[in-house]
């Protein structure tokens, strides 16, 4: 069994703000967790935040810390009412990189108070936050036996990880990431994991770049077949594979395995509301990348991104018409979203009006075929527009986006990124700050296994 640790980057700023606030002594603090479970693997997800005030704690040193239990009680039974995992997370002032042995009498005799409190034996967690803003961990199961975390990763402006390498990353493919982005970067791409919905016009140009780049795992979903009029911008795809009707997902595994770079790929031909097991194993990435025109398709993948702490990158293409055959705007927006910020129905990319009314067309398969197939121009019948160069354009843009939020090679900070338009007729590039949250899915965040799946009836 893997066990993994996820934090949002609003959490994660909360608690480095009461860890460290400059005094140099040890602080404390308690968060309770949701999480996602299957056979292999364990994710905990931060969901609330319980810093245990200084001046509340009995001892504060550069190298301990004690603090009253007073209060717990209530934690708990949150916990207990939820089904949330608790994590202890205290700062090491002196950057000590290791449990300490009076870090392990206090874990012991803390969860042994957290076992015999609370009726469910699934496996709380401790954690230790140094002065660099890195994070390790351990697991405690109810024998009160230690697990080291495998990983660690903060899904804010910053998409930030920490985990023991499984191997040093020196093939010859990637000599060209190791002196462009530097080997930490290459490594963190090794051992990523990224979920591509849609995969035609955006997507498609999208994995051949992840792939290219050396991402370890690629997890694809589209439900669609090769069509002759799609051939002019899916990458890889073939005459034979329109006339034989071939699944858009298996086509683009099949060339990728034939690259031959190691990149792990599933391959799903379902829609996003076929199956909740599809929806399940999207969970798992480290990041998201939503190619998708559907309303209804891009609001569950925020609600993903939101309950399960994933960076989630959005590409927008729209081409409007003249009226007179021709071409009257090229627009394309790349959004941004971390959990706890802002999400696509804040920031008015659609409103809850046109999301009622793409479940409508959800639930009638041929009104809803007959709207995505205007997807690309509005107002214009078109079945092959020549959009492959602003395809990839918007493509490399988005994962060049990843790329900053991994490396940090930006001079500005990346809160200045949340959303990226571009203008190809009026020939202009502007972004936008993200400086508001969704108040209604602020209240998920890392929220995990529920019942029902994503606080959505319909699953």
């Amino acid at each position: 069994m893997e066990y993994n640790l996820k934090i949002s980057g609003v959490h994660y700023d909360q608690l480095k703000m009461h860890l460290f606030p400059g005094d140099h002594f040890e602080a404390v603090s308690l968060a309770l967790c949701g999480r996602y479970e299957n056979e292999t693997e364990t994710i905990f997800l931060v969901h609330e935040i319980f810093p245990i005030p200084h001046e509340k704690c009995q001892v504060r040193a550069s190298d301990s810390v004690t603090w009253s239990t007073i209060g717990l009680t209530d934690i708990l039974q949150k916990a207990s009412k939820k089904n949330l995992s608790v994590l202890k997370i205290h700062s090491h002032p002196t950057g000590y990189p290791h449990f300490s042995q009076t870090d392990n009498i206090a874990d012991n005799e803390l969860f042994a108070s957290v076992f015999g409190w609370m009726e469910q034996d699934f496996p709380h967690l401790s954690a230790v936050l140094l002065p660099n803003g890195s994070i390790f961990g351990r697991i405690i199961l109810p024998n009160l036996t230690f697990h080291t975390l495998h990983k660690i990763s903060v899904a804010g402006n910053d998409i930030l990880s920490w985990s023991a390498p499984k191997n040093n990353i020196t093939q010859e493919f990637s000599l060209r990431t190791l002196q462009t982005f530097g080997e930490g970067t290459v490594n963190k791409l090794h051992h990523l994991s990224v979920a591509i919905v849609g995969c035609s016009g955006t997507g498609s140009p999208v994995i051949e770049q992840l792939v290219r780049l050396g991402v370890g795992k690629i997890i694809l979903i589209d439900p669609d077949n090769v069509e002759k009029k799609n051939l002019n911008r899916i990458t890889n795809s073939t005459m034979q594979d329109a006339v034989l009707g071939l699944k858009k997902v298996m086509v683009i595994k099949k060339a990728i395995d034939q690259i031959g770079l190691g990149t792990k790929v599933i391959a799903l031909a379902n829609n996003l509301y076929d199956d909740i097991e599809i929806v399940k194993i999207i969970a798992t990435a480290d990041v998201i990348f939503g190619c998708v025109d559907s309303i209804d398709g891009r609001h569950l993948l925020n609600q993903i991104a939101t309950f399960y702490l994933i960076p989630f990158l959005d590409i927008g293409i729209k081409l409007t018409s003249d009226g007179k055959g021709g071409i009257d705007q090229i627009m394309g927006t790349i959004h941004y979203l971390q959990p706890g910020g802002s999400t696509l129905l804040s920031r008015g990319v659609y409103t809850p009006e046109e999301l009622r009314a793409a479940a409508i067309f959800r639930k009638d398969p041929n009104h809803y075929r007959q709207q995505q197939k205007l997807g690309y121009i509005t107002d214009v019948r078109v079945e092959s527009p020549a959009v492959v160069s602003i395809n990839t354009q918007l493509a490399s843009m988005a994962v060049n986006e990843l790329l900053a939020r991994i490396h940090l090679f930006r001079y500005d900070g990346n809160d200045r990124f949340a959303i990226t338009r571009i203008s190809f007729t009026d020939a202009y590039t502007q972004y936008e700050k993200d400086d508001f949250s969704d108040h209604y899915l602020k209240k998920f965040i890392g929220r995990g296994d529920m019942q029902p799946f994503l606080n959505m009836p319909e699953f």
